[in-house]
């Protein structure tokens, strides 16, 4: 059975260019109010073994000069500003997700006309019969209240609904996650909560609960933080987990391990929590991956999630945690604790942080918490690493750990998951950006966090929703490849 496009996913930049242009407020000399609006995305592919989804990149506005022909019921281009996007897509691998307006229609089930079907029914398999794969094409209706989005599936020759159009990111308080259903799309069945989760009901709410069970959460990193973090979610309700770590259980790791005993000594991280998470939660979705990050099984698992949560030590991981989230816009939580011992002249610290990486909130790169030379390190082939040791890099020994500190802030990282993923909730509060916890102190503050334009990673030349076409991809196991890691990501590595 063929995979089908399960949504579109744009920044929340691109949606509100694309709406204040679709539905202006005021109009200009380019722009009638009660016109018909039309705009092309770029998009890019993300297709996983669950499900595919576009991946808006770049925003083609129609000005007047673009269009053949424009009424309150009607929008037509002219034939170059077609040309000059599909001959893009040719060219550069782009899929089309053509965009129009029904500034009429201000009800909650905006939908296409007949007009907008039979010109659908006519170009799209024109257009798949001269664009190879994987070129997608899709159509989106917007009124004001609402909207409607279907593809062309070429295996069956039919145009089939998308089931909503995903937004992620913003500024400042706004919302991280989003999602607008598609008003033919099949609703979505509602279940009663389980009983065992009657407690935090009336803290959260059924809607919230109802989002969990339907979320897909990768949790990469089952050390002192992603061992609490991937319970606690199975504790909540998350329908889906995904649970990456390339590492077994060593008798080291005991002291933070939460759920892991002695008899779990050499056994993979992940087969340990899967069972941990059978015995809680046996109606959980649960899928495992014993290899790091950049492994293929891995990068396959983790683009399928709606929800990242970084649970890493290493400066590698986590650089390649950031591009994942940037190229397929999905947004991350990253979490760290670090506790330095004190010394004649310096005092004890504790703490950590938690953040979250999304469109135009910024990144781990532009935010300064990633050291490029030991990301490189990380990520460089085996070969490489050996002879950096050789000659006394990478050399450091592991930082002390300690399961209080472990659990406080992936109880944070957890916490602002919930909050993440209760978005769709009218009494959903704004999420922070980043959370710094001072154990000493007992005390958590929000901190202020500034999104770069100029970030070569999430800026605006940036690699934000290039998906597919420029995927992550794990070093040579053999050779002295030893890339600038912010250009060139290559071999991964998981907490240990």
């Amino acid at each position: 059975m063929a995979l089908e496009v399960h949504d579109i996913v744009l920044s929340s930049s691109l949606w509100l260019r694309l709406r204040d242009h679709l539905l202006p407020t005021n109009a200009g000399p380019e722009r009638w109010n009660n016109n018909e609006q039309l705009a092309f995305i770029l998009a890019a592919p993300n297709v996983s073994a669950s499900r595919i989804r576009l991946i808006g990149h770049e925003l083609l506005l129609a000005r007047r000069t673009d269009l053949a022909h424009q009424s309150p019921s009607a929008i037509g281009p002219q034939g170059q500003f077609v040309a000059d996007a599909l001959t893009r897509c040719r060219q550069e691998g782009w899929s089309l997700i053509e965009v129009h307006s029904h500034p009429f229609d201000s009800g909650p089930r905006t939908t296409f006309s007949g007009i907008d079907w039979s010109n659908d029914r006519l170009k799209m398999p024109r257009l798949a019969s001269i664009l190879p794969e994987p070129f997608y094409h899709a159509t989106i209706v917007v009124g004001q209240n609402s909207l409607d989005a279907h593809y062309y599936q070429r295996t069956s020759g039919a145009i089939l609904p998308v089931r909503q159009v995903t937004i992620v990111g913003g500024c400042g308080d706004s919302p991280v996650l989003h999602h607008l259903p598609s008003s033919t799309s099949a609703p979505n069945d509602v279940h009663s909560p389980e009983v065992r989760h009657s407690r935090q009901l009336p803290l959260l709410g059924a809607s919230i609960q109802e989002a969990f069970s339907k979320a897909r959460v990768a949790v990469v990193g089952l050390g002192g933080l992603g061992s609490f973090v991937a319970l606690e979610l199975a504790y909540l309700g998350v329908g889906h987990l995904i649970l990456i770590d390339p590492d077994r259980v060593e008798v080291s790791n005991l002291n933070r391990l939460i759920g892991a005993g002695p008899g779990d000594v050499g056994r993979y991280k992940v087969d340990v929590f899967r069972d941990l998470i059978d015995r809680v939660a046996p109606n959980l979705g649960v899928a495992t991956v014993a290899a790091p990050l950049l492994d293929n099984v891995a990068l396959d698992q983790a683009k399928s999630a709606d929800l990242l949560l970084g649970c890493v030590d290493g400066h590698g991981a986590r650089l390649s945690l950031n591009h994942l989230s940037i190229r397929y816009v999905i947004p991350l939580i990253d979490a760290g604790s670090g506790a330095r011992p004190g010394t004649d002249d310096l005092a004890a610290k504790l703490g950590g942080q938690v953040q979250v990486v999304a469109p135009g909130f910024g990144c781990l790169e532009c935010r300064g918490f990633i050291h490029p030379q030991r990301a490189a390190f990380d990520l460089a082939p085996p070969a490489v690493q050996e002879y950096e040791r050789a000659h006394g890099y990478g050399t450091e020994e592991a930082a002390p750990s300690v399961i209080f500190l472990n659990g406080a802030v992936a109880s944070m990282q957890v916490a602002l998951a919930v909050r993440v993923l209760s978005m769709g909730s009218e009494d959903a509060p704004g999420t922070p950006k980043l959370v710094i916890y001072d154990a000493q102190a007992q005390r958590a503050f929000p901190a202020a966090v500034s999104y770069s334009p100029e970030c070569a990673t999430c800026g605006i030349d940036g690699v934000t929703g290039v998906g597919d076409l420029a995927p992550l991809k794990a070093a040579p196991t053999e050779g002295a490849v030893f890339a600038p890691a912010s250009l060139s990501l290559v071999t991964g590595a998981s907490r240990s």
